[in-house]
């Protein structure tokens, strides 16, 4: 049995505005999880998660991943380096 995808209907990918709207959609999700936008388009953003004011900080904050919506509707997501701070 195939898997169903649920942003397309009935195998029809989603319009631009659909697509725009189900990014906004899950961007609106990792934020609340805790992420912070480092860069954004209308489908695909790069974000961050966040630090927190500890002494020993965690070897999961600053990590960094792109999260987009293809022209078919899926999901993806890759993480990326970090970024260094020049001086």
């Amino acid at each position: 049995m195939a898997a169903v995808d649920p942003y397309q209907r009935n195998g029809i990918p989603p319009t631009p505005t659909e697509r725009r709207d189900q990014f906004a959609q899950l961007l609106a999700t990792k934020v609340e999880q805790g992420y912070d936008v480092e860069s954004q388009g209308d489908t695909e953003a790069v974000i961050v998660t966040r630090g927190r004011q500890r002494r020993f900080r965690s070897q999961t904050v600053g990590k960094r991943q792109r999260i987009a919506i293809d022209e078919q509707g899926r999901v993806t997501s890759h993480g990326l380096e970090r970024q260094t701070r020049s001086a």
